[in-house]
């Protein structure tokens, strides 16, 4: 549960309409984190990047299904996450995630496709080299480690807060009692609070880094964390705990 809500980065994504999207450029480059230019120490994101991942988020569909403007916007907001995540275990000098880490992370993904088949095939048809499959789960098994030393306080939920939260009604657990709801109920809760933990920490490190989004994927579409004051930055890093 945990590597699953850390990987959405509270950035949860926007389903694609069957409305077709504009045409966008064959390759662009979408985005830059770390720089104003493209340097060394600078990630940089090509539409390509933000197709791929698009895809493979709509799992099966990925191969048959053309992402909407709307979904391309929310994979960048979640790729930028993973790399401002990325950046700060370097900058604190985390430990590398093992081989066998990084090969969960790939299984996940091939298995929200729909298997190494339909991986190949995807990979075929848009163009994608096997490498950037494994680039995604390095990225993704760091950032995962990352969350999980730093927010593993977050999946804690008392017997009190799973009762009060019960008796509220604020929950998908209705019909039941609550001992039949209560190890449920406690996943959710614990589910929902890392979520928005990480999406906290990505607010605080947009804001530390901003992103340049040079390719605006759709209009409608606003950047969180763009027009955020310096006192609610500061005031957002006070509560996170990031130095």
């Amino acid at each position: 549960m945990l590597a699953r809500s850390s990987l959405v980065l509270a950035a949860s994504m926007v389903v694609a309409s069957h409305a077709s999207a504009q045409a966008l450029p064959a390759e662009a480059l979408v985005a830059i984190v770390g720089a104003e230019t493209p340097q060394e120490g600078t990630d940089l994101v090509l539409l390509s990047d933000v197709d791929l991942r698009a895809r493979l988020d709509l799992g099966p569909n990925g191969l048959t299904v053309a992402p909407t403007r709307a979904l391309y916007a929310a994979t960048l907001d979640e790729i930028l996450g993973e790399i401002l995540i990325a950046r700060e275990a370097d900058r604190l000098n985390a430990s590398e995630p093992t081989d066998a880490d990084v090969r969960a992370q790939r299984d996940r993904l091939v298995a929200t496709l729909g298997g190494e088949t339909a991986l190949a095939t995807l990979l075929a048809r848009i163009g994608a080299d096997a490498s950037e499959i494994e680039a995604i789960a390095h990225r993704r098994a760091i950032v995962e480690a990352f969350l999980r030393a730093n927010l593993e306080g977050s999946t804690t939920v008392s017997d009190a807060r799973v009762e009060e939260v019960f008796a509220g009604g604020d929950h998908p657990f209705s019909g039941m009692t609550l001992d039949q709801a209560r190890e449920p109920l406690r996943a959710w809760l614990a589910v929902r609070a890392l979520s928005e933990d990480v999406a906290r920490w990505v607010s605080v490190l947009r804001d530390r880094t901003p992103p340049r989004i040079l390719v605006v994927l759709d209009p409608g579409h606003t950047t969180r964390g763009a027009d955020r004051s310096e006192d609610e930055a500061q005031d957002l890093e006070d509560d996170v705990g990031i130095e």
